[in-house]
């Protein structure tokens, strides 16, 4: 049989080296990874501002100015529309305070008076003003008193709060006494600018009245010419509503337009119940608009009586929900400008609970 020899030697394998495959970038997991890292960098962030901050919506809201005389007046003529923009010094309107309701054209520049009525009158009404400043003068002093007297209480109460004295809702309730009582002094030194100003225009009316009586009796008649007053602006605002029509009548007291006033603009803030004890009068306060632009302001009054909530700021709509209402003022000039730009927006209100 034949024999077979295998060769003993290594064989070499030849081959082509194959490349290693390149890894594929997988933007698909990089983008789902970074949505799910924002979705809960975002969940975290506001679980952390719902636990250390307290807010609530408010929108921008300016003082109305109610233009108005202190007599019956004739409105002759308007000098601007509804939404005109007025700056203090502009002319409203032409107006006349002596007039006849039957009056016409024919006769229009002369109507009668009855001096000694009209004297009267305003002796009467400067008697009553001046009476009535007395009063609120009055009234504003006690009320002095009275939030010196509640502040140096605060102050006991809170020591003996820490030391467990008494419970907080002691020095809660002190708190909002206070703050009644900042509203009620607020009101009165309103009041009280609205009269003085009231007692310059009649005194001015006096004097103007004593003129016209001697140019009568000067001219020997009974009857006097009328003279055309024209209403000067005296704020910076937007006009409104014009509620009385050219050539119609305004009473005593009553308003016969309506001006936004952009030099009194304030924030009104619904706060719910809940949070309340986080927010005090003369607490500054962070703001955040819609379009995301931030600012500051201080409470000035905080009202405790509760008030219906606007549709908007409810947590569930169609649901009747009652919010107490507080009032942020602006820290200064340069922001009252900016807030003024934001009339009638929505802003968000906000404050750290530990401050």
């Amino acid at each position: 049989m034949k024999q077979f020899k295998f060769q003993n030697k290594a064989s070499l394998i030849r081959g082509i080296k194959e490349e290693k495959p390149r890894k594929r970038t997988n933007w698909d997991r990089i983008i789902y990874l970074a949505i799910f890292i924002i979705m809960i960098a975002s969940f975290s962030l506001y679980i952390l501002q719902r636990n250390i901050t307290a807010s609530a919506m408010g929108e921008v809201i300016t003082d109305r100015f109610d233009v108005m005389e202190a007599r019956d007046m004739k409105i002759l003529a308007y000098f601007v529309n509804i939404g005109a923009e007025v700056k203090t010094g502009d002319t409203l309107f032409r107006y006349r305070t002596d007039f006849r309701e039957n009056d016409n054209d024919i006769d229009a520049n002369i109507t009668l008076t009855n001096p000694e009525k009209t004297s009267d009158w305003l002796l009467r009404e400067i008697t009553n003003t001046r009476k009535n400043i007395q009063l609120r003068n009055i009234d504003i002093n006690d009320l002095r008193q009275r939030i010196q007297k509640a502040e140096s209480e605060i102050e006991r109460l809170k020591l003996e709060v820490y030391l467990d004295v008494y419970s907080p809702a002691i020095l809660k309730q002190q708190r909002m006494l206070l703050a009644d009582y900042n509203v009620q002094l607020q009101k009165n030194r309103e009041e009280l600018s609205y009269l003085y100003t009231y007692l310059r225009q009649l005194e001015a009316m006096q004097i103007q009245e004593k003129e016209n009586r001697v140019n009568v009796q000067a001219a020997g008649i009974g009857r006097g010419e009328t003279v055309d007053r024209f209403y000067i602006s005296p704020v910076n605002g937007i006009v409104t509503h014009i509620l009385t029509p050219e050539h119609g009548i305004t009473y005593k007291k009553d308003a016969a337009m309506y001006i936004s006033n952009h030099d009194k603009v304030f924030i009104k803030v619904y706060i719910e119940q809940r949070d309340l004890e986080y927010f005090r009068v003369n607490d500054e306060v962070k703001l955040r608009f819609m379009d995301g632009t931030r600012s500051s302001g201080i409470i000035r009054d905080l009202y405790v009586n509760t008030e219906e909530t606007p549709e908007e700021f409810r947590e569930i709509r169609g649901k009747l929900q009652r919010n107490v209402i507080a009032e942020v003022m602006p820290l200064s000039e340069k922001e009252r400008q900016q807030w003024v730009t934001y009339y009638k927006f929505t802003v968000r209100v906000m404050r750290y609970k530990f401050l």
